[in-house]
């Protein structure tokens, strides 16, 4: 009898204590808890800035001279002129000022002769900083950066000649022949205008059509120069009266430079832009 009373009630899958169990174990177990992800956007634009540096971190190397030799082609200085005329001509891309200050230094480059002319190297680095361009192999055949991180490519024929140049073909004209026997011809012109003008005097030109330019040398050999010339006179009679009143003597040579361009010498400097009391440079070269 005791031990009758001491069974259960309940059915053993009844028990409450069985199904308080057997609902805890039914609950699904959670995973650990994994650490936030965090909202912080400082490494994304860490990246960032990794990947486009500002443009003062630019690489800029010191301009030196470029030395090559063509093997696909044999260049005479005629077609070298041509096709470097050509090349500065026909750039679309960019910003049209730089491209004409590339110009310029290059052309102080040619006119050196010597690659390892220091002179010639110098006033082309001043060319190139005063412009904001930057080299990032120092050599201009590997291209230049603006200011604005545009690149600017440029050819090796264009930065400088080969060392295996040969003289133009015997008995062949060389290109543009007949422009030069123009220029010569202008310039014989303005030569006899030169000497009237000496003759009579500046009664020849009305006092009222003279302008005072005031050219800077690009060797810094003295300070600048104020010249009287006409306002219809072209850029060669300016620079006759430049070269006379510096001092320099040939070989020596000026060309006449205005806003990063050197001028067209069969025109006036007002038909090219040129306003009252603007400095003019006087690239020397020779």
């Amino acid at each position: 009898m005791g031990c009758c009373q001491s069974r259960s009630l309940y059915p053993p899958s009844e028990q409450p204590n069985s199904s308080s169990r057997a609902i805890t174990s039914s609950q699904p177990q959670l995973p650990p808890a994994l650490p936030r992800p965090s909202t912080s956007t400082h490494s994304g634009r860490h990246s960032h800035h990794r990947s486009s540096q500002p443009l003062s971190a630019h690489i800029n190397r010191p301009l030196r001279p470029h030395v090559w030799s063509s093997r696909s082609r044999v260049w005479t200085r005629a077609e070298l002129d041509r096709e470097r005329t050509e090349f500065f001509e026909t750039r679309v891309a960019g910003r049209p000022e730089i491209w004409q200050t590339l110009r310029v230094a290059l052309e102080v480059l040619w006119a050196g002769g010597d690659p390892e002319d220091d002179t010639g190297i110098l006033t082309a680095q001043t060319i190139l900083d005063a412009a904001g361009i930057t080299l990032p192999t120092g050599d201009l055949a590997g291209g230049a950066y603006d200011g604005f991180g545009a690149f600017y490519p440029l050819h090796q024929f264009v930065v400088s000649d080969p060392e295996n140049m040969v003289d133009s073909p015997s008995g062949a004209a060389p290109a543009g022949d007949g422009e030069d026997k123009d220029a010569e011809s202008d310039e014989l012109d303005e030569d006899e205008i030169l000497r009237r003008r000496e003759e009579k005097g500046k009664a020849v030109v009305n006092p009222k059509d003279l302008m005072n330019v005031r050219a800077r040398l690009s060797d810094g050999a003295g300070p600048d120069l104020v010249v009287s010339v006409g306002k219809e006179d072209s850029v060669r009679l300016l620079t006759r009266r430049v070269f006379e009143e510096s001092g320099l003597t040939q070989p020596k040579y000026i060309r006449i430079a205005y806003m990063g361009r050197i001028l067209k010498d069969n025109q006036s400097l007002i038909a090219q832009g040129w306003k009252d009391d603007h400095v003019v440079n006087a690239l020397v070269f020779g």
